[in-house]
Parts: C-alpha cells; structure tokens; sequence
C-alpha cells in the first residue's frame, strides 16, 4: 500500500508539474528568441537554443510562482496538484538550469547576452503578487520580458546588441502593452474581485479600450520613426499596416474584447513575418 501511495504521489507530482507548462504564455517567448537570433543572420546553433531554453525556464518560474500565489496566498484557484514544498523545490530547480544557461552564454558568447538574459527570471518571481497587481508594471512586466528575449537572441549571436535590435524591441514592448491592456478586459470581473489593480480596473472597462489603441499606434509610430532615421530599413514602415489595420478594424466595427484580442494576437505574427523580411530580404524568394 505505501509504494503504491508512493506512486500515486509521483504521478500527481508530475502531472503538476506538467500542469503548469502553459505554451500560450512559453512559446512566444521561446519564438521571439529564436526571432531575434534569426535576425543577426546565420545563427550558432547551440547559443540560440541555450537561450531559447533559458527563456523557456524563466516563463515556467512564473507559471510556478503564479500557481502558488493563486492557489495559497489569493484562493483563486480551486486546486493545485503540487504542495507548496513541491512548487519551491521545483522554482529552485528551474532557477538553477536557467542560471546555467545563462552562465553558458556568458562563456560561449560574452556578458551582453547573459546581462539581457538573467533579469528574466526576476521577472517571473516578482509577477505574482507583485508586479501583477499594480497597472503599470502588471501591463509591462511580460512585454518586457518578450523585448528583452528578442535582444538577448540577437545579442547571443553577434555579442551585443545594434540600435536595430533595440527599436524592433522597443516596438514590440509597447505593441504587446496595448495587447495586454485588451487581455486585462477579459478577465476584469475577476481581476476587480482579487483585486489587481490592472488598467482596466482602474479606469473602467470603456477607458481602457482608447488606452489600448494608444499603445498600439504609439508601436506603429516608433516603427515609423525609426525608418524614417536609417535604424530600421525604410520598408520596415510598412509592418505597421498589420497592428494599425486591427486598431482601425476594432474601432470602426466595435469589436468586443473577447474578439479583439485574437484579431490582435494573429495582427502581430503578421506584423513579426513582415518586420523580419523588411530586415532580412534576402530571404525572399
């Protein structure tokens, strides 16, 4: 009877375990990695997918600590499979594969991608209760996240970063704010009863919309500034028709949250595949 508790254990263990790999929130991060690699040109195999993996390990970090949080300090969850003992043991033990990636880069290529690379997992630590629970940090703290995966592949190739590099991370950083303020309407019923003090619960529902768009065009215009000064080639500009065309198909149609955010979400894979052609044409055909 205890081995077969034991087992019953393990596979609880590891079905918790499993449970909090979200690929929604992972494998943007992984991609846009393995994007700003790509961007630097041919890329060094095992440096992109070191970092690829760090990033990964940093978005599970969060997924872990946010389980606790939601489970034992905010009772928003019902369940959780894993014992808070569990869920530490397992932060540390991801905590430290990402400091190993992280101290391969800095071996393998120099400090600049290890320097863009380590404040993520701080990152996902201090996202819940923290930083989700105040309007600014709680809409910046997983663009930043993506901004500086996107840098730190670039960096894990050349060894530091372009003023390119930077503007297409800036971009996305604000482009993802104004997406981010459109998931925080989904969940403002929730959010409101916690409470977290994202947009949308301080300012209302229908202020938070114009907030959104702001974001948006406020991406599309640093786009444009940038090509317009040489950082970024001219036709980069023209990336920009994807995010503005959702903004304009939002505003005049009145699209809902609920079908805004996907028309936003597939808007920014396009905007990604236009912006990486616009710096790499050679790879078209």
């Amino acid at each position: 009877m205890h081995e077969r508790s034991r087992r019953t254990r393990l596979r609880r263990t590891t079905r918790g375990l499993a449970a909090h790999v979200q690929p929604v929130f992972l494998l943007p991060g992984v991609a846009m990695s393995l994007f700003g690699a790509s961007l630097a040109g041919d890329a060094a195999v095992p440096t992109a997918v070191v970092h690829a993996l760090a990033i990964g390990l940093a978005v599970y970090v969060a997924h872990l600590k946010d389980g606790y949080v939601d489970h034992y300090v905010r009772g928003e969850d019902a369940d959780n499979p894993l014992a808070p003992t569990e869920i530490r043991v397992a932060i540390v033990a991801a905590s430290a594969a990402f400091a190993c990636c992280v101290a391969f880069l800095w071996a393998a290529v120099g400090p600049d991608p290890a320097a863009l690379t380590a404040p993520l997992v701080a990152l996902g630590l201090l996202h819940a209760p923290h930083l989700d629970a105040a309007p600014a940090t709680g809409t910046l703290d997983y663009p930043l996240g993506i901004a500086l995966a996107t840098a730190g592949g670039y960096a894990t190739q050349t060894g530091s970063v372009s003023a390119s590099i930077v503007a297409i991370a800036a971009v996305f950083l604000v482009l993802l704010a104004g997406i981010n303020v459109l998931l925080d309407l989904l969940d403002y019923d929730h959010d409101r009863r916690v409470p977290k003090r994202t947009i949308p619960v301080v300012v209302g529902p229908d202020a938070a919309r114009p907030v959104a768009w702001v974001f948006v065009v406020a991406a599309v215009a640093l786009l444009a500034c940038s090509s317009v000064v040489g950082v970024l080639p001219p036709r980069a500009a023209l990336a920009g028709v994807f995010p503005l065309g959702a903004v304009i198909a939002c505003v005049v149609v009145g699209l809902a949250a609920d079908r805004a955010v996907p028309l936003f979400i597939g808007s920014t894979y396009l905007f990604a595949a236009a912006l990486f052609l616009a710096v790499r044409p050679e790879l078209l055909p």
